[in-house]
């Protein structure tokens, strides 16, 4: 197991987490969502929307208790291995009071943990929700792993050309 460092995104991480989030959508889902649409992402547009939109909102969603967003630093190397944010649901009508809204971890860095200590940042133990891409068979045994199932209500996300299936714990 890696030591990762749990911790708030700043400002001086957007370049490395832009980059890093178009990476994982790129590999992650790669044949489950739009390819042309993938394959048209860039870093610079996601690091943009982090320095623009996530990280100066980040403390104030946080003290409204409205969400949480979180980064793992790999201790040894110094470099972010994944991040996620969870916070209220999105919607009306949720079947929990909380979501976890994403979690995304870079590949070379599956299998060490770090996965599992965003999850318990974001949320800890508390009952939750989610959607996953229906076809992320990976991302589906991890949150069945941490009580998460399947409840049967599933969407289809227009913008991304992709089914989405609906995860509930508690």
């Amino acid at each position: 197991m890696a030591d990762f460092l749990i911790r708030p995104i700043v400002d001086t991480d957007a370049e490395e987490v832009g980059t890093a989030h178009t990476r994982i959508w790129q590999l992650t889902y790669a044949g489950m969502m739009d390819q042309a649409k993938l394959d048209a992402m860039v870093p610079q547009d996601r690091i943009d929307r982090w320095r623009e939109q996530i990280i100066p909102g980040q403390a104030a969603r946080e003290a409204a208790g409205e969400s949480i967003t979180r980064c793992a630093v790999d201790v040894t190397t110094g470099r972010i291995a994944g991040f996620g944010t969870g916070g209220q649901p999105r919607v009306e009508d949720p079947p929990r009071a909380t979501e976890l809204w994403s979690l995304n971890v870079l590949p070379e860095f599956h299998g060490t943990g770090v996965a599992a200590q965003l999850l318990d940042a974001l949320i800890g133990d508390r009952p939750a929700y989610l959607w996953v891409a229906t076809q992320n068979a990976r991302a589906v045994a991890f949150y069945r792993k941490h009580g998460f199932e399947l409840d049967g209500t599933s969407k289809y996300d227009a913008d991304w050309a992709c089914h989405e299936s609906r995860m509930v714990r508690g």
